[in-house]
């Protein structure tokens, strides 16, 4: 398992962990800090998760690119 992989599970976990409590918050708790806490947790997940999720397809293009263009080097040899 790559580490990348692993932040992006840890990150999910953390955003189905924050609806959860923004579920909570707004049943049993009228308005408040606490909504406004879960609320920031799930945005911070999310952008966590989108700004992992673009630098492990950068990575990804980066790799292929540069194999790609060792291939043609190679065959030109």
């Amino acid at each position: 398992m790559s580490k990348t992989f692993f932040w992006q599970a840890v990150r999910l976990v953390v955003m189905v962990l924050a609806v959860a409590g923004i579920i909570y918050a707004l049943e049993f708790m009228h308005g408040g800090i606490a909504v406004w806490f879960w609320v920031a947790l799930l945005g911070v997940g999310f952008f966590g998760l989108l700004v992992s999720f673009r630098a492990a397809r950068r990575r990804s293009v980066r790799q292929q690119s540069s194999g790609a263009h060792r291939r043609r080097k190679s065959c030109r040899r």
